[in-house]
């Protein structure tokens, strides 16, 4: 197969193929888990456990409510995370990690860790931090394009 020219890579193809290698490596990394997936949102719901909204984890996360369920759906039916009702507004549900989640927090955090470090060492080091604040801006800077007749994601989940 002919090597294609990084140029003529279209972003979103990179984008997926960075997605693929860095899921691919997290998930090889935990495999001595439990844990088979929703590595993030379940240590992002372990590190805030009763102080975190379904919303509030879709907004963190940039995902709209339906996905946000479906991944709370499998967290929760894995028996990683239990929904509460808020005390103080019913109509909201706080997120808590149960104690057979509660062990792998800290894991999921170290392997975060480790896969971040893996994936920037294979940048100069002078670059690191470029790249980082540069995947930042497009992400902050996409979040508040202009819409006409089609509705980018994230202005669907601040709806």
């Amino acid at each position: 197969m002919e090597h294609i020219l990084p140029k003529e890579l279209t972003l979103g193809r990179v984008l997926a193929f960075l997605t693929r290698q860095y899921i691919g490596f997290l998930t090889k990394r935990m495999a001595h888990t439990p844990v088979e997936r929703y590595y993030y949102p379940l240590y992002l719901i372990g590190k805030n456990s009763g102080a975190i909204s379904q919303q509030q984890l879709a907004n963190h996360l940039l995902t709209d409510k339906v996905s946000m369920v479906r991944i709370l759906d499998i967290l929760a039916e894995e028996g990683f995370i239990e929904r509460r009702v808020n005390p103080d507004d019913r109509r909201q549900h706080l997120l808590h990690v149960t104690p057979k989640g509660e062990p792998w927090i800290a894991e999921i955090e170290q392997a975060l860790k480790e896969t971040d470090e893996f994936f920037l060492s294979m940048l100069p080091e002078e670059q690191r931090t470029l790249f980082r604040q540069q995947l930042l801006t497009l992400v902050n800077v996409s979040k508040e394009l202009p819409v006409d007749e089609i509705e980018l994601f994230y202005n669907r989940v601040k709806k």
